[in-house]
């Protein structure tokens, strides 16, 4: 068997098997699978038990949940991964061994394992030696079965299986070994000659390229191509005696093909959906079949069509990791497919798939052109017209290697002093002299970035470090290796933990582990002299870390460097983001305010970091939703992310305990917010004179309201979405304060619940008291809507309660007020609280709803007034001092 980080593997038909001793929650792959009794209590068992305790009680939740009568034995149970790094845990049933009749139970259960996660479309799945503890179930048996199941599979999104065996069990890691070695092709097999093509003509050498894979156009028959995939466009039914491309493979291939169509396929396929064959005679591993619309048909239209099955047999390809395709040209010839748009598709496909990957399997893309067309001349010209000049074509980013032509650049600026690029593409491709790479504990690249720098640097980077670190690494540990094929002197590996995991017997927690790595990597690549590294976005693929809070602790780690007295050497610091990420969006926005916090203020933006999320957390839903308004009720209250004195890495809770009752600290602020509110301010008092803005930072009053929000977000899920303000009849639309105040700010408030911004002026000698203790309708007189903290949409109206002081300057909050149900009135009221939702009296015995704040609107009210009985529902963030 072959060794990979201290592991050992083999290849079962085209899915990667690795043995590893090791604790089965901590693999870093998409799928784990848990063996469990029937009933899915999780609570029983050695490894089920060690499993829960790691992933947290919410997937014991979710079977109950789910499954209240449990499974049969050989069947699974599908939850969520938890506080785990994996997308999902399989909870398969499996009794007691009695007899071999037990045996095929087993099997189905592998099964429909492996077939789940095909479906699913995860790529690595890890599996316990199923059976061979306590259940009683012979060991080579278990391996016997497990590896069969796995040979038996054609794999579309699969790429590799770890059997976990724990630490201990030395004998059944044995075994396993000793049964996966006869999977183990032998020596006539590696060396089985293979059919090779006759083509008729190839493009010469300087064929063009898109970046990688390399692509070439062939001249001749598809048959005669060798390629690990050829793609067909054949009928719908998938009977492929039916005439054109497929009859005439099928004449090589051999029956075997058709017979595994129909048995896999008997409602043949979809338009622009792939089947999958075996290749059988023909020189090639598999053949992806699909059908095509005729041009001219409407539905469905033949163009995305194309483009959608072009971009399914790639994805599928790279999943299988089989490094060249051959595809002939689509739709020219029955289907009357003009040939030049082909071309056009078939390149926009090929260069829209390399622009989202960075982990490319594929080395080799062919483009077919039949030579048996009275015009196969004209289509190859137009192919290659295409791929030498089409408009697809991508402009190299200055800096970065040729070779990189379809890596663009997100944003960049300077962390005290020190250029940073921030990349969208493949970290293979960078020529730098250090290449940073997140790890497991054992040095396995075989997810993720790491699988990637894996395959460019070549088979000698793991060997270096199975050799150099046989026990591997502990976390705050880097291993350094040589770059081997890719473009840098070394790589710098470290091991990180899942965002919401525990401690691990670490002393640091999560993010504080990814900024001391980071900031390890770069102090120790200055110390060897080099001037450039690259980064990937550490944490947020397997570890889930939030895009938000990745982006902070690596910038932050960048100005932790850059302020060490020692001589930097380091001129060039790369972060690059995964071009083909879900989360792409989010960051390259995250990155980039980071970076632009940094330029603006000299400051990194303090992130909210929170390690004790909900136990069935996965990620922040949309707003707007039901999920959004449940996560709000439910999340850890922290300060803002622009707090400066309270930052939001600890929660509020945790900085009340530090800080006394009653105290404030008022922070001047950046220029951006100063001009946002001045703006707003001027707007209705245009002789007004700034002479200061302070935000007020105090964290007793801005848990409190952040508390009410909280009961206003369960409100508004148990009950149903409050109606926006702008949408309550007879209102005149959104506050007027809110449209003058820039979107750094008002993207911090709530429309869920009605949070927003408005003017609230005060008497001088109140200032003090109202940010010790916040805004109290007991240090005022009763208004016209009652005895409640009045805010205003303009500042003019709010001025007119506002007392100077010596200097002959006034003082006004801009305040923060979530409004939740509003009652609206044209005649004001003498109310102590807002009135009754049904029946709509001040006090009312009847009934329980009742409105959560009140709005004077027309009537006898020029101006709108707003109003909160519950001081509470307030929180007076900016004092602002002016004159006028």
């Amino acid at each position: 068997m072959a060794t990979d980080g201290g592991s050992r593997f083999v290849i079962v038909g085209n899915i990667r098997v690795r043995v590893i001793k090791g604790n089965l929650s901590d693999q870093q792959v998409d799928v784990i699978v848990n063996s469990n009794g029937s009933d899915l209590d999780l609570s029983k068992g050695r490894a089920s038990k060690a499993l829960l305790n790691a992933a947290g009680f919410g997937i014991q939740l979710e079977c109950q949940q789910r499954y209240p009568n449990g499974i049969q034995d050989g069947t699974i149970a599908i939850t969520s991964g938890g506080q785990l790094s994996c997308k999902a845990i399989y909870h398969g049933a499996l009794a007691k061994y009695s007899s071999k009749q037990d045996e095929q139970i087993l099997q189905n259960l592998i099964d429909a394992s492996l077939k789940q996660a095909e479906s699913d479309g995860h790529q690595t799945i890890a599996f316990p030696a199923l059976g061979a503890g306590k259940l009683g179930y012979p060991a080579a048996t278990v391996a016997e079965i497990m590896l069969t199941c796995v040979k038996n599979i054609t794999p579309q999104s699969l790429q590799e299986v770890l059997v976990v065996i724990f630490k201990k069990d030395h004998d059944l890691f044995k075994t396993f070994l000793t049964v996966a070695k006869t999977y183990i092709p032998s020596q006539a097999d590696v060396h089985k000659p293979t059919a090779q093509p006759q083509v008729s003509k190839t493009v010469p050498q300087n064929s063009p390229k898109i970046c990688k894979p390399e692509v070439e156009i062939i001249v001749g028959a598809l048959n005669n191509v060798q390629a690990d995939v050829l793609v067909c466009s054949g009928p719908k039914d998938l009977q492929l005696s039916n005439g054109g491309l497929s009859e005439a493979l099928l004449r090589i291939a051999g029956r075997q093909m058709q017979d595994e169509l129909n048995n896999n396929y008997p409602n043949g396929v979809e338009y622009g959906d792939i089947s999958v064959s075996g290749g059988y005679q023909l020189p090639c591993k598999f053949v992806y079949h699909g059908a095509l619309p005729k041009w001219g048909t409407n539905q469905p239209d033949p163009s995305s069509t194309l483009e959608k099955f072009m971009e399914k047999c790639l994805e599928t390809a790279n999943n299988h990791s089989t490094r060249s395709i051959a595809f002939p040209t689509l739709g020219v010839g029955s289907l009357h497919y003009p040939s030049d748009q082909t071309a056009k598709l078939m390149v926009k496909a090929i260069r829209d798939f390399t622009t989202k990957h960075s982990r490319m399997n594929i080395r080799k893309i062919s483009i077919v052109v039949y030579n048996g067309s009275h015009d196969w001349s004209k289509v190859q010209n137009e192919f290659m017209s295409e791929l030498n000049g089409g408009p697809s074509r991508v402009t190299a980013v200055p800096g970065t290697p040729a070779t990189s032509s379809l890596t663009r650049q997100s944003c960049s600026g300077q962390v005290g002093g020190i250029p940073v690029t921030v990349l969208v593409g493949s970290l293979v491709e960078q020529k730098v002299n250090v290449i940073v790479n997140s790890v497991a504990h054992d040095l396995a690249m075989t997810s993720g970035t790491s699988a990637a720098i894996g395959s460019a640097a070549g088979p000698w980077l793991s060997q270096e470090l199975a050799q150099n670190y046989p026990q591997g690494i502990n976390h705050g540990d880097i291993a350094v290796s040589k770059g081997h094929n890719l473009s840098s002197n070394e790589v710098y590996h470290g091991t990180l933990l899942p965002w919401y995991s525990k401690r691990s017997g670490s002393t640091k927690l999560p993010d504080e582990l990814l900024e001391d790595f980071v900031l390890g990597c770069l102090e120790k690549a200055n110390k060897s002299g080099y001037t450039s590294i690259a980064i990937p976005a550490l944490g947020t693929g397997f570890h889930k870390f939030p895009a938000d809070v990745a982006a902070a602790k690596i910038v932050s780690s960048v100005e932790k460097f850059s302020k060490q007295r020692q001589q930097q050497s380091i001129s060039d610091i790369r972060i690059v983001l995964y071009g083909g990420s879900t989360d792409l969006p989010k960051l390259e926005t995250a990155f980039r305010d980071e970076i632009n916090q940094v330029n603006s203020s000299g400051k990194t933006s303090a992130v909210a970091s929170v390690p004790n999320k909900p136990k069935n957390f996965q990620s922040v839903p949309q707003r707007g939703t039901k999920a959004y308004l449940d996560y709000k009720y439910r999340e850890a209250l922290r300060s803002p992310p622009y707090w400066t004195k309270y930052t939001s890495d600890k929660k509020l809770k945790g900085w009340n305990l530090q800080v006394k009752a009653g105290k404030f600290h008022l922070e001047n602020i950046d220029q951006v917010t100063h001009g946002s509110i001045e703006n707003a301010l001027k707007k209705t008092l245009g002789n007004a004179q700034i002479v200061s803005i302070q935000r007020l930072e105090n964290v007793e009053l801005f848990l409190k309201y952040g508390e009410e929000c909280q009961r206003l977000f369960r409100k508004a899920s148990v009950e149903g979405n409050f109606t926006s303000l702008d949408k309550i009849p007879q209102s005149h639309g959104p506050v007027k304060a809110m449209r003058s105040l820039d979107h750094s700010m008002t993207k911090h408030t709530h429309s869920e619940i009605n949070e927003y911004y408005f003017f609230h002026a005060t008497k001088s000698h109140y200032v003090d008291v109202i940010c010790s203790q916040g805004l109290d309708s007991r240090l005022a007189a009763s208004g016209r809507l009652g005895a409640g903290v009045y805010g205003a949409e303009v500042a003019s109206k709010s001025h007119q309660y506002a007392g100077c002081d010596s200097k002959n300057r006034y003082p006004m909050f801009l305040v923060r007020m979530s409004l939740g149900d509003i009652y609206l009135t044209n005649s004001g009221g003498n109310y102590k609280r807002p009135p009754c939702k049904i029946c709509t009296n001040p006090v009312c015995a009847t009934h329980q709803e009742i409105h959560d704040s009140v709005m004077a609107n027309g009537g006898a009210f020029s101006d709108r007034e707003f109003v909160v009985y519950d001081r509470n529902q307030s929180y007076p963030e900016y004092l602002i001092w002016y004159t006028c």
